[in-house]
């Protein structure tokens, strides 16, 4: 059932998409005590950075770069994954092992329509939606000739404050190869 009704001139879908992503992790780093910054420009492939307070025995500076994407399209899932295209210098970028803050891919899929999204009710709001992750070094390489190439984020890779910690965990450790 709609919580509302989109006036008209409102912010294009795709930019509501974008934004709702950016709030949904950020909610999620919010109740995990992680820190988030946002970047004006998405050359790099990351949309927001995770950081972490804690000191790590390996790492007292652990981070997490996040490229976003968001999706009301059922085409996407699969029984056990979400297959997500990604273009060839997206893919490129995101398997980088070479540099100081490992990639994450979240995927937030939600309804195609923005105004069953949200569910506010007495006991809080319901936000219809689930953001998987996977890391970018684990992708496989781009297939010769390709422009584009489907990667797939596991279903169990449901991304929750719990998972986040143990993400952020691992960060710790991470190494530049």
């Amino acid at each position: 059932m709609p919580s509302h009704v989109l006036p008209v001139g409102s912010l294009p879908l795709g930019g509501m998409k974008e934004e709702l992503s950016v709030a949904y992790l950020h909610m999620l780093a919010s109740a995990t005590g992680l820190t988030t910054g946002r970047w004006s420009q998405d050359y790099d492939v990351r949309d927001v950075t995770l950081k972490s307070s804690v000191e790590y025995p390996d790492l007292a500076d652990a981070g997490i770069d996040v490229q976003l994407k968001c999706t009301g399209q059922e085409s996407v899932d699969r029984p056990d994954t979400i297959a997500w295209s990604v273009s060839a210098r997206t893919l490129n970028k995101l398997r980088k092992t070479n540099r100081a803050t490992p990639y994450l891919l979240c995927v937030l899929v939600t309804q195609s329509e923005p105004d069953v999204w949200l569910h506010p009710n007495m006991d809080g709001l319901l936000a219809r939606s689930h953001m998987y992750y996977e890391w970018g070094h684990k992708f496989p390489a781009l297939k010769v000739g390709n422009a584009t190439q489907i990667v797939h984020l596991p279903k169990s890779n449901l991304l929750t404050p719990a998972s986040l910690l143990e993400l952020m965990e691992e960060a710790s450790t991470w190494r530049p190869h």
